[in-house]
């Protein structure tokens, strides 16, 4: 009977640290991201940062800003886009990439895949000259 209490309270320790580690990884992984939090903590110098990227029509522009170490604006212009699809999702990416503050996180807007790539390709770019 002491055998089988020991392994049952041994097994029940075991099994609450793992739901414990399981609870702080799922509350770590879920929390939103701060307004341009730097999500992968490199170091970022200040400034505005331009990149040029291919888009479906023409090239697509993205101006990145870092102030104080993190993403404070992001710009896209994608005036040479059709401005039905690919100008609403160059906006729409402008918004959630300063919001994310990386491209981490933020997809490809449905009807304007290419238009999104770009932004998303300029923003990492304009992260890595960030990086220096």
């Amino acid at each position: 009977m002491p055998k089988r209490f020991l392994r049952n309270a041994l097994l029940m320790a075991v099994v609450t640290v793992l739901m414990a580690l399981s609870l702080v990884f799922y509350i770590h992984n879920t929390n939103p991201l701060p307004g341009g939090e730097n999500p992968n903590n490199v170091l970022l110098l200040d400034g505005v940062y331009t990149s040029v990227q291919q888009g479906y029509l023409s090239e697509v522009t993205v101006t990145v800003t870092i102030s104080s170490g993190m993403v404070s604006d992001v710009q896209a212009d994608a005036s040479g886009e059709t401005p039905a699809l690919g100008g609403v999702a160059a906006a729409q990416l402008a918004t959630a990439l300063t919001e994310a503050g990386s491209s981490a996180n933020v997809d490809v807007v449905s009807g304007s895949t290419y238009t999104s790539e770009a932004v998303l390709a300029g923003m990492d770019d304009c992260l890595a000259q960030a990086a220096g």
